[in-house]
């Protein structure tokens, strides 16, 4: 017995709900949420797992936590860390990585989300069905055993990889498969990230340099707010990063603006810098053929240990590091003024560096955590001469506006990463001040970006070609399309012989000739209804024949059609206007249409085998 008949009033809700867009995208999005929210859970355990029991068992080095998870206490260096067995945590788990990945899903290798973006644009938003289990395992050792790494582009891989497999299930087409995907992007970062508003525009946003995907909006929000809710009763609904109460910031001086326009520009700069060095070191890694691809997560957790013998804050998503800044735990990193601002931009290369080496070696994580550390690293670091110009500025809004307009440039998506940061440290009084460093950071970065297969807008991107390709009735004449065997009448006949060839032909008028040249068109529209039906067609008929060589497209044809009150046009001989050869109708342009999409179509089936 089949499953309708068995569960018959699921069955008719099922139907009806896939039969309207609305109902299609709130079961769809709602099921995509529902695997962003438990594949953010297991990543985070797993993760949880892998740097307890590899990194802190075997270095004793256990990092800060950020506010969702620790609150404000503050983190001091436990005095039993084994530096030098670091590099041994990130060797075995570049090791691990390479394993897993070479062996099952290659493509499941670097940052997710860019995976991701790629699928949408080049392959109708097709993930295999198990990159997200693949993606999760790989993710969850590289930034448990000390990698610098993040845990969003995992989860935007996983959840968009289930909207893939949800279109399988549900035999969407392909233009349904990729807004599927790119709602799981969004759901994946914002359950994540715990901003469910700002993963849903950047659904909509991140696949673009300069364009927006809009119809994704509305079942990326669906799946962020489930996805959110999800992970949010895991977490307890708080923040990623938690501001101390006794610190007030916001938008309260004028003045301020300019202190935010440096921002702006250095966050640009600082985003262009982290792009190059990224993609050069992954560049040097993709080059290094000789070099086996099994090694080299090993090579480059090896160069990030040995970083880390030094500098710890480079380890794992980093996080802690900006809740301690945040905090004004400042004995972490320096005694003095001075000492804390060169800390604090040594930090800001050796993060990039270090993040360069883990995903760019070929190792699995994301880029967006790693990109806000590094941006609040650099905050802090001008925080400390900016507020000598400007001491109304506190040191904590200005680590908060940095960090958020430098990823906002490097990702090419503003609009989402303003709203994300937001979200994140749970303080809208910054929302100015945001927009206006993080759209500086946006222009100064240009069209450089840290998701490679971005694309500048819409008409550059696979997916939407056909909509942006020449149309496809500029391609087909009119002589292809028009009726030969077109009704007319003698301009002397009677008018009732017209109104009848009028009614013969099921349209609003015919072709009036004499001697076979073209004399005029009679309309239903012309004659009046006291008219005489023994006087001539000549009496009646226009002489402004509505008509149009033969040599013509279909769409200049369509264009004078809507504004033809009979409905038809005469086609006429290029080489004698006085010559008809054919008529022409929505209803012939309509079937040259699709005679035209139908040989397309079998040509790209042909194409495809």
């Amino acid at each position: 017995m089949s499953l309708s008949r068995r569960f018959p009033v699921a069955a008719r809700l099922y139907k009806k709900m896939m039969s309207t867009a609305t109902g299609k995208w709130a079961l769809i999005g709602t099921l995509i949420g529902i695997i962003a929210g438990l594949g953010s859970i297991a990543l985070y355990l797993s993760i949880e797992y892998v740097t307890k029991y590899l990194l802190t068992e075997l270095t004793g080095f256990a990092p800060p936590r950020s506010g969702l998870i620790a609150g404000v206490t503050f983190y001091k260096f436990s005095p039993n860390i084994h530096y030098l067995f670091i590099p041994l945590s990130l060797i075995i788990g570049g090791l691990a990585v390479a394993a897993i990945l070479n062996k099952t899903a290659p493509e499941a290798k670097g940052h997710g989300t860019d995976a991701a973006i790629s699928a949408f644009h080049n392959d109708q938003g097709r993930i295999r069905k198990r990159i997200p289990l693949v993606k999760t395992i790989a993710s969850a050792i590289t930034i448990g055993s000390g990698g610098s790494a993040g845990r969003e582009g995992p989860t935007a891989q996983i959840a968009a990889g289930f909207g893939s497999f949800l279109s399988d299930i549900f035999h969407l087409d392909d233009h349904d498969r990729r807004i599927a995907e790119a709602a799981g992007i969004g759901a994946g970062i914002g359950s994540i990230f715990l901003a469910p508003l700002g993963g849903a525009i950047l659904s909509t946003e991140i696949l673009y340099k300069k364009d927006f995907e809009t119809e994704a909006l509305i079942p990326s929000t669906i799946a962020s707010v489930v996805g959110y809710s999800i992970f949010g009763y895991f977490t307890g609904y708080k923040t990623i990063f938690v501001l101390p109460v006794t610190q007030i910031i916001g938008f309260y001086h004028p003045l301020s603006l300019l202190a935010y326009v440096v921002i702006g520009i250095l966050a640009g700069l600082s985003a262009i810098f982290y792009i190059k060095v990224f993609y050069g070191m992954s560049s040097i890694f993709l080059k290094a053929k000789r070099i086996s691809p099994y090694a080299k997560p090993a090579i480059g957790g090896a160069a990030v240990g040995i970083i880390a013998i030094f500098f710890p804050e480079v380890l794992g998503l980093g996080y802690g590091w900006v809740q301690q800044i945040l905090d004004n735990n400042f004995s972490l990193f320096g005694s003095s003024y001075l000492s804390l601002f060169a800390i604090f931009v040594l930090l800001f290369f050796l993060k990039t560096l270090a993040t360069s080496l883990t995903i760019g070696s070929e190792g699995s994580g994301g880029v967006f955590a790693p990109g806000l550390v590094i941006g609040a690293f650099m905050g802090a670091a001008i925080a400390i001469p900016l507020r000598v110009i400007f001491p109304f500025l506190s040191f904590d809004e200005i680590v908060i506006v940095s960090m958020i307009s430098m990823f906002g440039g490097a990702s090419k998506a503003p609009i989402a990463i303003i709203i994300m940061g937001t979200e994140m440290t749970g303080s809208y009084a910054l929302f100015i001040p945001l927009m206006l460093a993080t759209t500086l950071s946006y222009f100064v970065s240009g069209n450089l970006s840290i998701y490679r297969s971005q694309v500048l807008d819409r008409s550059q991107s696979p997916a939407h070609t056909d909509e942006y390709r020449k149309p496809i009735m500029d391609e087909i004449p009119v002589y292809t399309a028009m009726k030969k065997d077109y009704f007319r009448i003698g301009k002397n006949e009677p008018l009732r012989n017209g109104i009848n060839r009028i009614r013969e032909s099921k349209t609003k008028g015919v072709v009036v000739e004499d001697d076979g040249k073209l004399e005029g068109y009679l309309s239903i529209e012309d004659i009046p209804l006291d008219a005489d039906y023994n006087q001539t067609v000549e009496t009646i008929m226009q002489t402004n024949v509505p008509k149009i060589s033969s040599n013509e497209n279909l769409h200049v044809a369509l264009n004078r059609l809507t504004t033809e009150v009979s409905g038809k046009l005469v086609v006429i001989d290029p080489g004698d206007p006085n010559t008809a050869v054919g008529t022409l109708t929505l209803s012939e342009i309509a079937d040259a249409y699709n005679r035209e999409i139908r040989r397309i179509k079998e040509v790209q089936r042909l194409e495809t085998k």
